[in-house]
């Protein structure tokens, strides 16, 4: 009987290989005048690749008794999210451009995950620390691909400005819909990252304990920032290059939050 380390191999392989036909389908179709059949076939391989990478992430928490929380376990469940997301935001707008640096980034996430990550579990010893830990972990997921949005748009804008015609551009929505889709993100990742960080001051006994006071301070300055950006929004109309600078470095600061210390702690110190 194969064992679940071999399975996992051959799941992430596969993911890897269905993740990177999509990508290659993709570029075809940016690249040719993009027929009917060739694009609705599109999403199928993207599909097959999340599948494929949930079944990667199953069989390594059944093996480890647990999710881990590594740096590269962790980027490769967030880019699962993400591919999801976008799979699923698919169904309702034409994003299939925007899926392709989320093939590439979820094909390097699992060959870093299967070749480099140790299992360091994630210790959810209540409801409320899992409801913590889940809610960080979506929130995190919907603005990383709120910020893939606002880089996509800040693309549309000075394509539209310079008067260039880039030709994945023009298979996505219009820029109005882009935008009304970016705060959509927006609204509902800050509401769950409210919700994170309220489970978290709940159940986490001292948010600033040494370990935890950089994700503390940044997940607060990415929360303020996101909600400045929603308050610019509703009341003065902020929109354009303002508003995607702020959602921007709201992200990074919540990239640091996230992925700063363990950055640090085993890249570049080598301690788990």
């Amino acid at each position: 009987m194969t064992d679940l380390p071999t399975l996992a191999i051959l799941a992430t392989i596969s993911a890897a290989v269905c993740y990177a036909l999509a990508t290659v389908q993709l570029l075809m179709v940016m690249q040719s005048n993009a027929n009917q059949q060739q694009t609705q076939a599109f999403p199928i391989w993207g599909l097959a690749g999340a599948v494929f990478h949930l079944l990667t992430i199953s069989l390594n928490t059944i093996q480890h008794q647990g999710l881990s929380s590594s740096l590269f376990d962790a980027l490769s469940i967030t880019a699962f999210i993400i591919m999801s997301m976008g799979l699923i935001a698919q169904t309702r707008y034409t994003l299939r451009a925007m899926l392709l640096p989320a093939f590439i980034i979820a094909i390097i996430c699992l060959i870093l995950a299967s070749s480099y990550s140790h299992h360091t579990p994630i210790l959810a010893t209540s409801p409320g620390m899992l409801t913590h830990i889940l809610s960080s972990i979506i929130a995190y997921s919907l603005l990383s691909l709120a910020t893939l949005l606002a880089l996509t748009l800040k693309l549309m804008d000075r394509d539209l400005k310079d008067h260039h015609e880039i030709s994945w551009l023009r298979q996505l929505p219009p820029l109005q819909t882009m935008e009304s889709l970016l705060f959509q993100l927006i609204t509902i990742g800050w509401l769950i990252l409210t919700a994170a960080i309220i489970s978290g001051g709940i159940f986490i006994d001292d948010l600033f304990a040494q370990h935890l006071a950089h994700k503390t301070l940044f997940t607060i300055i990415s929360w303020f920032l996101y909600g400045l950006l929603l308050i610019g929004r509703h009341n003065y109309g902020w929109r354009g290059t303002t508003a995607l600078k702020l959602a921007i470095a709201a992200f990074i600061a919540l990239v640091l939050a996230y992925f700063g210390s363990k950055f640090v702690l085993e890249i570049l110190l080598k301690s788990y």
